[in-house]
C-alpha cells in the first residue's frame, strides 16, 4: 500500500511541476547572488583602476614638468653659447682688422 502511494506521488504531474518550480526558483536565486557578487567585484576593480589611472596621470604630469624644466635649461644654455660665439666672432673680427691694418 505504501509502495502504491509512493508510486502515485512519483508519477503525479503536480509533484514534478512543484519540484521544477522549486528547482527553477533555487537556480534563479543562486544566479542573482552570483551576479551581485560579480558586480561588486567589477565595481571594486573599476575603483582600483581609477585610482591607478589617477596616480599614473599624476606621475606623468610630474615627469612632464621636470622635462620642461630641463628643456628650458638647455635652451638657456644654448642661448648663452650662441652669445659667447657671437662675442668671440666679434673679437676675432677686431683682431683680424687690427692685424690687417698693421700689415
Amino acid at each position: 500500500m505504501e509502495y502504491q502511494i509512493a508510486s502515485e506521488i512519483a508519477t503525479s504531474q503536480a509533484v514534478w511541476a512543484i519540484l521544477c518550480i522549486v528547482l527553477a526558483a533555487y537556480f534563479i536565486r543562486e544566479t542573482r547572488k552570483e551576479k551581485a557578487e560579480s558586480e561588486t567585484r567589477l565595481l571594486m576593480m573599476h575603483e582600483e583602476q581609477r585610482k591607478e589611472s589617477a596616480q599614473r596621470e599624476k606621475n606623468l604630469m610630474e615627469h612632464l614638468k621636470r622635462s620642461n624644466a630641463s628643456q628650458e635649461k638647455t635652451s638657456e644654455t644654448l642661448e648663452q653659447i650662441q652669445f659667447s660665439l657671437t662675442s668671440l666672432e666679434n673679437r676675432m673680427d677686431r683682431v683680424e682688422k687690427h692685424y690687417t691694418e698693421r700689415s
